[in-house]
């Protein structure tokens, strides 16, 4: 069902996107934040600030630097870390016994401390600048975009200029510094203003220029607007007419290079001329609908974390990979009909007195969207205001189901399946056989729709991200001797795979994946099963080593946005400075065991009588109102002490199981021998679990702990409870085999295990202590247990042995 409206001020919406956003991001980069269940009854401090709150799930954020908990109230959960958060978050400081609400200003303090080594009043004051230029742009975009949702037409423009939350995986999400009020409404995107470009007179002798479409620069330009006829200045023959985005105009006129070019009689200004153009998502990619190119501007604005120049690097590259694109385009389109790479087929550069007059640095991009057309940009489908706000995406699927005459859920599966089939197999090519990578986030593609609305032909454009693997160099020499600009194409195939990791497994699939699941119409889950899928049957098909990536690396990684805006570091300038962190594998939940991690209730749900011991063993999970203090008691005893090292006060304990109860990681049980409770065993999904570190772990293992509680042999049941906790893990079809790391120093513990057919791998040296890493596989199992393979995990008693 969709959401209901609640409304709220621009300050409310502006903030609690920008605490989305940090919180992600931190959560992203650092890993300090994990998932943390209700409230507790022996930490107070805590209590007292979530009692506040009024949440039960929260994200606990660790601010070491700062000896601070953050408390954010989870109103969505994300399976790819998009979550949505509450508007309030509350800060513990169990040092000073303080709770406080954390404001922006806080929050800008807090994440700029965590994240530098050393702090610096000038980098924090112009970190805290630019998010508050950001908060304040974003109650202008969300106002102007609120105003015309009732009305969509899914157009080229539409899409391109509704996006009110911005760059979702940016700090500084709508941060533009350098455009007032005033210019931010007449230029930004989401103000949908049309503008004429402004025009200059350039001696030829000053303008570079390459083309690879059979037109130049100057051509293309001479179309856009001619000298005025009452013009009546000296000769012009020798200049030709160049555009300027005319914010950028304004800038170029009051620089000393100006000045010294028009003294020189060099650069004549016109002014504005011809036809309006509207800015897209980027704001300098300026449409017309009725010409057949987009411009694409330099512009001395700060946004997001760079000043938006294009560099003669980036004209090489756009030039560069239309010409490399030439050659393979005819055969490779065959293939892929609907996967259409966008050129950036021409580019002009001025230059005086040997510097590059970056003010017209400019790119032409091909323009093959009319105002006719349904077309789609994917950040339009990824943007969510607060929860409780209008929902594009929602509104987008309820059409399409209208449409198709069929349910939301089975609309937006169709939707799915077909868009990433369109884009994955040519991606996948691309990259394994013509060695090419382009980057594929969310304004970089385009879906063009058919009369259902759902995917026809896939997009991509900004030719100067269409990078080359270094290994395929030798492949390309013959290009590269004729164009010797594709040389600046060829990036490291590991620092390749991460880019590609970042904008289309994290950017594109994970943050679309989110955004359709905030919808309520399907679980994240489906859709994520839906892709591996598909990612397995091209790796079966045509292998390579983007699917290889894709399906098996334990970490994808994704950009350290964050961290690089608190170092400031600029990414457009300096692409190889950008670092990146680590994400899980979101394709690894199709092996996620949800009976294992999510058990449901407190009531036992297994049970199984074992005849030779004459015991009945049962299993339930954990509930923790009722079982910490018999739990702490246990861990008090002097056979766990030594082993277990969990004897910790009673309040860290609580925490300990608060923080795993919510998580992917693990769950915990409490099993019952003759309806009395004698064993606690944790079972943990190994690839999220630090023994996953230690070996190629895969995400089909599965890892148990088993304490045995009592001191009594008799009452101990060794050997039944430790069968019945293989029998349970077992029966889950996603386990493949599974995994123990007991201490070295636990010699009955590893006798059990074998009994039972785990076998020991290796010794490995862990923080806390020394173990065997073993393994087992059913059939191990199995061979000493032949009776058990049977075994239904039922509420039924078993009677096999």
């Amino acid at each position: 069902m969709e959401k209901t409206l609640i409304q709220k001020s621009k300050t409310e919406k502006a903030q609690q996107i920008t605490f989305r956003v940090l919180l992600n991001g931190m959560l992203r980069e650092l890993g300090n934040g994990k998932f943390y269940q209700g409230i507790p009854k022996y930490d107070h401090l805590t209590a007292k600030a979530l009692q506040k709150s009024n949440h039960l799930l929260h994200i606990r954020f660790e601010l070491k630097k700062s000896g601070l908990f953050l408390f954010a109230p989870v109103i969505y959960r994300s399976e790819s870390a998009f979550h949505e958060y509450g508007p309030r978050i509350w800060a513990v400081d169990h040092q000073n016994q303080k709770v406080f609400e954390v404001d922006t200003e806080n929050l800008i303090n807090l994440i700029y401390t965590e994240f530098s080594d050393t702090f610096h009043q000038e980098g924090l004051q112009r970190f805290a600048n630019r998010i508050r230029s950001s908060i304040k742009n974003l109650e202008l975009t969300t106002e102007a975009c609120s105003q015309k949702e009732n009305v969509l037409s899914y157009s080229f423009i539409e899409s391109e200029q509704l996006l009110p939350t911005g760059h979702n995986l940016h700090p500084f999400t709508k941060s533009r510094m350098g455009f007032s009020e005033e210019q931010q409404q007449l230029y930004g995107p989401e103000f949908g203003q049309g503008f004429q470009l402004d025009y200059f007179l350039i001696h030829q002798d000053r303008i570079h220029e390459k083309s690879g479409s059979g037109k130049s620069a100057k051509e293309i330009f001479e179309k856009l607007a001619s000298i005025p006829e009452d013009y009546d200045s000296k000769n012009t023959n020798d200049y030709s007419i160049v555009p300027c985005h005319p914010w950028e105009a304004q800038y170029f006129l009051s620089s000393k290079e100006y000045a010294q070019m028009s003294e020189a009689g060099k650069i004549i200004h016109l002014g504005p001329l011809g036809e309006d153009f509207q800015a897209t998502s980027s704001i300098r990619t300026l449409y017309n609908p009725d010409f057949k190119w987009m411009l694409k501007f330099s512009l001395h604005v700060l946004m997001t974390g760079s000043v938006r120049t294009n560099s003669l690097k980036d004209l090489k590259r756009g030039y560069a990979s239309a010409i490399w694109w030439q050659h393979q385009r005819s055969s490779f389109e065959k293939s892929f009909p609907h996967f259409k790479l966008l050129l950036d087929s021409a580019a002009l550069s001025v230059e005086y007195n040997g510097k590059n007059i970056d003010s017209f640095n400019i790119l032409i991009r091909e323009n093959p969207f009319s105002s006719e057309d349904k077309v789609l940009l994917l950040a339009r489908l990824c943007q969510d205001e607060p929860a409780g706000g209008f929902s594009f995406t929602a509104h987008f699927f309820k059409e399409v189901a209208q449409h198709l005459g069929t349910s939301p859920e089975k609309a937006v599966i169709k939707w799915f399946k077909k868009y990433i089939h369109l884009l994955l197999s040519p991606l996948n090519r691309l990259f394994g056989q013509l060695g090419m990578a382009s980057e594929v986030h969310q304004q970089n593609l385009l879906i063009h729709l058919d009369d259902q609305l759902l995917p026809a032909t896939i997009f991509v454009r900004d030719g100067q991200g269409y990078l080359l693997r270094e290994s395929f160099k030798e492949k390309y020499q013959h290009l590269i001797k004729s164009c010797p600009e594709i040389e600046d194409l060829f990036v490291r195939d590991e620092r390749l795979l991460d880019i590609i990791s970042h904008h289309l497994l994290v950017s594109n699939l994970g943050a679309l994946i989110s955004s359709i699941g905030k919808t309520r119409w399907i679980k994240e889950r489906q859709l994520i099963n839906i892709l591996y899928k598909e990612f397995e049957r091209i790796h079966e098909t045509e292998p390579s080593d983007l699917t290889d990536y894709a399906l098996h690396q334990r970490y994808w990684a994704v950009k350290a946005n964050l961290q690089s805006a608190v170092f400031d570091v600029d990414g457009g300038v300096n692409a190889s400075a950008v670092s990146y962190a680590k994400v899980p594998n979101l394709l690894h939940k199709y092996f996620f065991s949800d009976q294992l991690i999510y058990p449901q209730g407190k009531e036992d749900f297994f049970r199984r009588y074992f005849q030779k011991e004459d015991v009945t063993i049962s299993m339930r999970p954990i509930d923790l109102e009722n079982d910490l203090e018999m739990l702490h008691e246990w861990f008090n005893r002097e056979h766990a002490i030594k082993i277990w090292q969990m004897n910790w006060p009673i309040d860290e304990l609580e925490t300990y199981y608060r923080l795993m109860l919510p998580s992917d990681e693990a769950h915990s049980y409490i099993v019952s021998s003759n309806g009395e409770p004698s064993c606690n065993i944790e079972i943990y999904w190994a690839c999220r679990d630090m023994v996953g570190d230690y070996y190629e772990v895969l995400p089909t293992d599965y890892g148990t702990h088993q304490f045995i509680a009592p001191v009594d042999p008799k009452k101990k049941y060794v050997s039944p409870s430790t069968q019945f906790m293989v029998d349970y893990v077992f029966a889950q079809p996603e386990v493949g085999k599974m995994v123990g790391e007991g201490s070295v120093d636990s010699l009955a513990s590893m006798m059990n295990k074998a009994h039972v057919g785990f076998k020991v791998e290796k010794v490995i040296e862990m923080p806390h202590k020394k173990a065997n890493l073993n393994f087992c596989y059913r059939e191990w199992y199995w061979e000493k247990f032949p009776n058990n393979k049977d075994i239904q995990i039922t509420a039924n008693i078993t009677e096999n042995e």
